[in-house]
């Protein structure tokens, strides 16, 4: 049952990250890529090196955080490659 669970919120996070992309892209609000996959490890790297005692439940909120961020740094470079591919082929 725990694998199942985990399977199925593991999908539901990704799929809420590409929402997020896509949504961001039709606003014109996507930052720059680079920025996006710096700022996944920043997320996560910073609190947790400056506040060693945090609590459980904020660091899983910053990793949660910082996942979808690499989702959205994925989903972008994929956009980045298949619009790169459609102006060489025009």
């Amino acid at each position: 049952m725990t694998k199942i669970l985990f399977m199925a919120v593991s999908i539901l996070f990704i799929i809420g990250g590409l929402m997020l992309t896509h949504y961001l892209k039709k606003k014109n609000l996507l930052p720059n890529r680079w920025l996006i996959g710096c700022s996944v490890f920043l997320i996560a790297l910073i609190p947790t090196l400056m506040f060693p005692t945090m609590s459980e439940i904020i660091k899983q909120v910053i990793y949660g955080v910082s996942g979808l961020l690499a989702v959205v740094f994925f989903e972008s470079n994929r956009l980045q490659v298949e619009k790169n591919r459609t102006t060489q082929n025009r």
